[in-house]
């Protein structure tokens, strides 16, 4: 399991605007980037996303054990909005302590890669 100096090792080099740590333990919407459920994965759960300007993605605990993908918006305070779509296989990865790598939709000529992990 990566800890928090080796995730931001890996993401040298790219702008990082948005580490989130939480702790949660409810089916709520929790906030920020953060997620929630069975106690593996989700009391500390920290996103990146790459030329951020705005850009927020809010997990719910839920999402976590419904065993179906879900599309989130990640529009936050920007002035447009993206969205970026997590598998049931990302949720499970997660909470397996993984870290998994998705990119938005693009919108206005850009995408944002994103990494999230716990």
């Amino acid at each position: 399991m990566l800890d928090r100096k080796e995730f931001l090792t890996g993401i040298a080099g790219v702008t990082v605007t948005l580490i989130i740590t939480a702790c949660g333990g409810d089916d709520s919407d929790t906030g920020g980037s953060t997620g929630g459920g069975d106690g593996n994965c989700m009391d500390d759960i920290e996103m990146a996303i790459t030329s951020n300007h705005g850009h927020d993605m809010t997990l719910k605990f839920a999402d976590f054990d419904s065993g179906q993908s879900k599309t989130y918006s990640i529009k936050g305070t920007a002035d447009h909005d993206h969205s970026v779509t997590l598998t049931a296989q990302d949720f499970a990865d997660l909470k397996a302590g993984k870290k998994i790598t998705k990119e938005s939709t693009t919108n206005g000529g850009h995408s944002h890669p994103m990494q999230i992990v716990c």
